[in-house]
């Protein structure tokens, strides 16, 4: 901007001198003045607080928060710039380890000429939170300062910004605040969250009938614990003589056996696989919108499961071998995952399913037939003629547009084609904006 306006005070100067226009002569020198002023105090403010940018830090608190929740965000300064880098700012810190305190003193600055510190935060589907701190209104080291996080997902930060800007907007000299980040990433390697934020369970669960691992086992007697003994009965003949009490046969000259607390076996393992892979249906806003609607649901199927139930998580384009075992904080690195750029890829597909699990896979429609295939039918490929219950979700709204009309049809499709083949058994679930399932 500052560039734009130094080539207009050029051509006014040039064009007052030629056409000799007093008028052009004197709006280019007012536009000169105001220019060497926005330049020159920016400039100034920008060397002046250089140094002291350095020793700033911006934390998070807490890291892990559910949506809709609220996270304080903790502007500090130390004049040991370590503890700043690190992130400890404002903590307890041990008598030996206490970081030096910067001085009480107000961010100097000049009429028209801001000074701000800038939060960055994003997703890698696209989704982004900036919150700005005025420094310069509040004499100290520390601020704290809260917002409202409203979407799901993991946002990483590979620096915040210490800015000093015209209020013009003709100049912006911009410092980087290195961040630390404690978050371990599920799907990359040397990666970490700076802030997860977790979905919310939908209203009603989807109905499933998956059932698999031990369920035929449902109706057999209960067994026993062998590592919290509870009672002891007689011996009989056939009990195992390693729960024999030796010391009551010391005492009283009778056998008997040590018994356990008596529970059923597990009834069921199921694995959940969340396919966020989206195609030209989608743009990366609804795609996204519609990754939450997949996670909220696999949410209210975990949570509405009963006792027994053994329920792992995968998704698309997990890295791991394996399913993970399900942790609620985990559904916020689930993220849209476009389809054209890396279908065929490793990292788009799902983790291998032990075969002793259920599998239920909540997805979005498509459009078929297409030109390559998805990681969902890599994945029934390399899993032939397995029980796998396929749900495709739409999402409903009050007023409906051409582009979920087309979803809802891609559903139809999809469903008409998957369940062709063996063992496949899909559906169709709407859930309106509010949870619920039509």
């Amino acid at each position: 901007m500052g560039v734009f306006v130094l080539l207009i005070i050029i051509l006014s100067f040039t064009a007052g001198a030629i056409r000799h226009e007093m008028v052009l002569t004197l709006t280019g020198s007012v536009f000169m003045v105001v220019w060497v002023y926005c330049l020159t105090m920016t400039l100034l403010l920008a060397l002046i607080h250089r140094r002291r940018a350095g020793s700033i830090s911006i934390c998070l608190h807490p890291e892990k928060i559910i949506e809709g929740d609220q996270v304080q965000i903790i502007l500090s300064e130390v004049k040991n710039s370590t503890f700043a880098l690190l992130g400890l700012a404002g903590k307890n810190f041990p008598d030996t380890a206490e970081p030096r305190l910067a001085r009480n003193k107000n961010f100097l600055q000049f009429p028209g000429i801001l000074v701000r510190c800038r939060l960055l935060l994003c997703t890698k589907d696209g989704r982004r939170i900036a919150h700005d701190f005025k420094p310069e209104r509040k004499s100290g080291f520390s601020q704290i300062e809260t917002i409202q996080v409203k979407k799901r997902g993991a946002y990483y930060s590979p620096n915040d910004e210490f800015m000093v800007f015209d209020i013009l907007g003709f100049f912006r000299f911009i410092c980087r605040i290195p961040v630390s980040m404690s978050v371990p990433d599920l799907g990359a390697q040397n990666l970490s969250a700076r802030l997860l934020v977790s979905p919310l369970a939908s209203g009603d669960p989807p109905p499933i009938l998956a059932k698999g691992g031990e369920s035929k086992r449902q109706d057999s007697p209960p067994i026993e614990r062998t590592d919290e003994f509870i009672d002891h009965r007689p011996y009989v003949p056939g009990d195992d003589p390693r729960r024999i009490n030796w010391k009551l046969y010391s005492h009283g000259g009778e056998l008997f056996v040590r018994q356990g607390r008596r529970e059923p076996p597990p009834h069921s393992n199921i694995t959940i696989l969340i396919d966020t892979q989206f195609d030209s249906l989608y743009t990366v806003k609804s795609a996204r919108a519609a990754a939450d609607v997949l996670c909220e649901n696999a949410l209210a199927i975990i949570n509405s499961a009963v006792k027994g139930r053994n329920i792992q998580v995968g998704f698309t384009g997990q890295s791991e071998k394996s399913c993970i075992s399900y942790n609620q904080a985990e559904l916020g690195f689930y993220l849209a995952y476009p389809w054209a750029q890396a279908s065929v890829s490793q990292m788009a597909g799902f983790p291998s399913v032990p075969n002793d699990s259920a599998i239920v896979i909540l997805a979005m429609p498509r459009r078929l037939p297409a030109s390559q295939p998805f990681a969902l039918d890599h994945f029934l490929s390399d899993n032939p003629n397995r029980s796998i219950e396929l749900i495709f979700i739409c999402e409903a709204r009050e007023i409906r547009h051409n582009a979920d009309e087309m979803r809802a049809e891609a559903a139809q499709s999809c469903v008409s084609f998957y369940n062709r083949l063996p063992g496949v058994r899909a559906s169709i679930i709407t859930c309106n904006q509010t949870g619920g399932i039509h």
